[in-house]
């Protein structure tokens, strides 16, 4: 195995295929089997819709994709649900993350020799030992703590939240359509708080796979300075959206983050001929 937590039980397996499958979105059969398979990850208090105008560009323009389903209950079985979703794709792959998920795809792709490029998203981007939490050490905090609403006690482990749909436009989508915001927080699922961000990362992958940014200038999430410092630390080539909210790169500018995803495939596709 390679990374200490990873999930390899028959029950994870099964919980791919049941999940990660039917959301999958698949361009035309007519694709380039050169070409990779895009793997895209969504973020905390998110789920695979998400990405749907990104997929939809993505498939206009011939590319396979694959939108697995995170559990959301600890950042070990999230990398696990990526890890074996890899497993049942061929060829090479493209991982590409937004918010939380830029953890998972950090930790699903170490030592993975078919992953050939990482993409983020105004995501965390953990070195080996580093928490969500302890990467916000010295940036501006969101202020979104005191709007959760949790099933159980506040910071208890394995109590969940959500955002409190009332205040997700202001924190999550301010620059989207009041409309389009609301059907973003009706779709926002549950995490388990303290597995997910206190849970330190296992061994990360942009060591030795290369990695683009795209840092979102008005979020109001994850502090664009902290988006700035992870992105430089792994050395990724990055683009800023200077007025994107949290969700605004994957959705206001879907066409120019599309765009960032497919220079990643040809470049990396230059370097492997």
């Amino acid at each position: 195995m390679k990374l200490p937590f990873k999930l390899s039980s028959l029950a994870v397996a099964f919980a791919v295929f049941a999940l990660a499958i039917p959301a999958t979105a698949l361009a035309a059969d007519s694709q380039n089997s050169d070409e990779p398979t895009i793997v895209l990850v969504h973020g905390a208090w998110a789920g695979p819709s998400s990405w749907d105008s990104v997929v939809r560009r993505l498939n206009d323009d011939g590319f396979r994709t694959v939108t697995p389903t995170l559990g959301l209950t600890s950042l070990a079985a999230d990398v696990a649900t990526v890890d074996a979703t890899l497993d049942q794709i061929r060829g090479k792959k493209i991982l590409v993350g937004h918010s939380y998920g830029g953890a998972v795809i950090s930790g699903a792709s170490y030592g993975r020799s078919d992953v050939s490029a990482l993409v983020y998203s105004a995501a965390f981007v953990p070195d080996a030992g580093d928490s969500l939490l302890s990467l916000g050490t010295g940036f501006t905090p969101s202020g979104v703590i005191p709007h959760l609403l949790w099933t159980g006690d506040p910071f208890a482990y394995g109590s969940t939240a959500l955002i409190d749909p009332a205040f997700f436009p202001y924190f999550f989508a301010q620059d989207l359509p009041a409309s389009q915001a609301a059907a973003l927080a009706a779709a926002q699922r549950p995490i388990a708080f303290v597995p997910v961000f206190v849970t330190p990362s296992g061994p990360v992958g942009w060591h030795t796979i290369p990695s683009w940014y795209q840092v979102s200038g008005a979020d109001r999430m994850i502090d664009p300075n902290q988006e700035r410092f992870m992105a430089a630390r792994a050395g990724a080539s990055t683009v800023e959206f200077p007025t994107a909210s949290h969700a605004g790169g994957i959705t206001v500018y879907a066409r120019q983050f599309t765009q960032l995803v497919e220079r990643a495939i040809e470049t990396t596709s230059q370097n492997q001929q």
